[in-house]
């Protein structure tokens, strides 16, 4: 008798912990990690990447580095916006951007700058 008692309290531990993790789709609140992977020029592939979503702010540092994207979450949508304006040498207006959205439990996502174009899989942290 004792077998089945614990093969059910085992269960029931396993959903209750499954059932704690909110999906991104409904509350993407919180830290998520992950490496960038290059699709076409020089990309910060070398350490993983991080976004961070509290309250309406969201976050994205591409490899952890220097430079920090800022957007704005709108609760309620499946879309994640970061960006950060910059000038480049010949005094023209670009962005490093970052779009993410949810995929299953994880945020996917792409980042792209004027050399780089990579693509992302995030989990929450």
């Amino acid at each position: 008798m004792r077998l089945p008692a614990l093969f059910a309290l085992s269960a029931t531990a396993l959903l209750a912990a499954c059932a704690g993790t909110p999906d991104p789709g409904n509350d993407p609140t919180g830290s998520w990690v992950g490496a960038l992977v290059a699709d076409q020029g020089t990309c910060p592939t070398e350490h993983p990447s991080t976004l961070r979503i509290r309250g309406k702010e969201i976050l994205f540092t591409p490899a952890d580095g220097a430079q920090v994207l800022h957007g704005t979450y709108t609760p309620g949508s499946q879309h994640y916006h970061a960006e950060l304006p910059m000038t480049d040498m010949d005094h023209h207006n670009t962005a490093v951007v970052f779009n993410g959205y949810p995929v299953g439990q994880a945020i996917g996502g792409i980042f792209g700058s004027p050399s780089c174009r990579a693509h992302i899989t995030m989990t929450r942290n």
